[in-house]
């Protein structure tokens, strides 16, 4: 795995723009939501600010509970010059010490001489030997064949935006999307269309912006539009047999006047573990299917609302009625209970603004 980077959005607060009461009460509510998270996510020693650099971080399934471990950096370095790290890991067990830091209501504790460690739920314990970060393989497809069916674009800058293809199954996703060509029809306008690649053989795309626009405020009206557009985009991707698999906020972009996202990154290889059926093992057959794109949309609506990522899985963010009950019924334990997007657009769409 890589030396991790911070990937949350700043929280730049404007003022709303609301049209009736309803609006008004939702703004509030998400400010009020915001800075009580923002409180204590600055204050908590488990990460910057407030804590040290983390070097990198691994989230894993042992014996049926939940790890976290972090490797933090230490003012040190090793012998041969590199960084020296800390170790410390969290086994979340609920109603427990390492449950509370992990939902940044109490802070790490601090040991003489910065030993590796862990917390057994109430226990702290020396770790004797601890993990060191890992190092993802690169797992990257041979994708000449696929990029041989994309027309050449001459790459502007300002007005594109270019990736390096991993896999060959993001292509023939994106032309599955587009008509089988490219350039083609979208089948869907709020699928990210794919205009060719580039003298490098990277896939080129419109630049839009990035999911920084969330970090903002924003009416009711706003964050309904942006839901229904999502549920549009990922019922085109079910019907044409695409489990997204990694649906969240970092994978949507929006035009410049924000009125209109795209969802982006189509790989459909790895993607979130957040709904309770997908297995934390490293394996591309972990059960992600049409119901874990529902799950994960519920999560994506929380990071709408908050403008940004959890630290933590296990952190609590409530989100303002109405929306409260779309994340509710997305994120139903059981595949089973979750609504269908058909079900889920009607109800988005039944909310008044």
């Amino acid at each position: 795995m890589s030396r991790s980077s911070n990937k949350e959005a700043s929280i730049e607060e404007v003022p709303p723009s609301p049209s009736g009461s309803n609006q008004s009460e939702f703004a509030l509510a998400v400010e009020g939501l915001r800075t009580a998270y923002m409180e204590k996510r600055e204050s908590s020693t488990l990460v910057p600010p407030a804590g040290r650099p983390v070097w990198d971080m691994d989230v894993a399934i042992i014996d049926g509970k939940v790890n976290y471990t972090y490797w933090y950096e230490l003012e040190d370095k090793t012998p041969g010059g590199g960084q020296k790290l800390q170790c410390i890991r969290l086994v979340d067990i609920p109603s427990s010490v390492a449950d509370a830091i992990l939902r940044l209501e109490r802070n790490l504790p601090s040991l003489s001489g910065k030993p590796n460690y862990e917390i057994v739920g109430d226990r702290v314990q020396i770790l004797t030997d601890a993990p060191e970060p890992s190092m993802l393989d690169d797992d990257s497809e041979d994708v000449t064949t696929e990029l041989a069916l994309l027309p050449e674009i001459a790459v502007d800058p300002e007005q594109h935006f270019t990736k390096k293809c991993k896999y060959r199954s993001e292509i023939h996703n994106l032309l599955l999307c587009q008509g089988g060509v490219c350039p083609g029809v979208p089948k869907s306008e709020y699928i990210i269309p794919l205009l060719g690649k580039s003298a490098a053989g990277e896939l080129v795309f419109e630049r839009f912006t990035s999911r920084w626009v969330l970090a903002l405020l924003h009416p009711l009206a706003r964050y309904k539009a942006w839901i229904l557009q999502v549920i549009n985009g990922l019922a085109c991707l079910h019907s044409l047999g695409i489990v997204h698999r990694d649906l969240r906020i970092d994978n949507l972009v929006f035009s410049s006047d924000r009125s209109h996202l795209y969802i982006i990154d189509l790989e459909s290889r790895w993607g979130n573990h957040l709904a309770p059926e997908i297995l934390w093992e490293p394996t591309l057959d972990a059960g992600w299917n049409e119901k874990s794109d529902i799950y994960d949309l519920g999560c994506t609506i929380k990071g709408m609302v908050y403008g940004n990522v959890p630290i933590t899985g296990v952190v609590e963010w409530d989100v303002p009625s109405p929306l409260d009950m779309i994340v509710e019924a997305c994120t139903q334990s059981s595949p089973e209970e979750r609504p269908s997007l058909d079900v889920l657009h009607n109800m988005v769409a039944a909310i008044e603004v």
